[in-house]
């Protein structure tokens, strides 16, 4: 029997104009888990479930940015993410660029 293959990378959730930056060793897996994790209301980041729960959860986009080696996962994502050209739309609390004192 053939294992499904991993795939490790930077990945990026949208959701009515808001943006989620996130890595994975393995992206595929890592989705399945944030759509768990939004539908039964536990999901880490505040901000984004609050989002998810007052949308259309058909609204709900998953975009791999760039797949890498596992070694290039923490430098990439937190480059994308200072990169981000919408930094007020930016669910990434911790690692913003702009990152105002009650994000902490």
């Amino acid at each position: 029997m053939s294992r499904r293959p991993k795939h490790a990378g930077i990945y990026q959730i949208e959701l009515d104009g808001w943006f989620y930056i996130g890595k994975s060793n393995d992206v595929f897996l890592r989705w399945s888990s944030h759509l768990t994790d939004l539908f039964y209301k536990r999901h880490h980041n505040k901000p984004l479930q609050e989002h998810f729960d007052v949308s259309n959860y058909r609204n709900l986009k998953f975009t791999i940015l760039k797949i890498c080696s596992k070694k290039e996962l923490s430098a990439l994502e937190k480059e994308l993410i200072q990169n981000f050209p919408e930094q007020d739309k930016l669910l990434n609390v911790s690692l913003r660029k702009n990152k105002k004192v009650s994000d902490t």
